[in-house]
């Protein structure tokens, strides 16, 4: 499973966070993390300030 590393908020609140083991869906303005059939993180995408997929890489 993908690795990711995110970072949202907005002024001072601002959160850096390494994700393991997620599945990353957007819709409807959000970004949503799942690991296994929860989400573990829903977060409104303007305030989403970067997600990268940090490994491992899809092969």
């Amino acid at each position: 499973m993908p690795t990711y590393q995110m970072v949202y908020g907005d002024g001072e609140q601002v959160v850096r966070e390494t994700y393991e083991d997620v599945q990353v869906e957007r819709e409807d303005g959000w970004t949503v993390l799942f690991r296994g059939g929860s989400a573990i993180l829903r977060v409104q995408d303007v305030h989403v300030q970067s997600l990268e997929r940090v490994g491992p890489q899809p092969g």
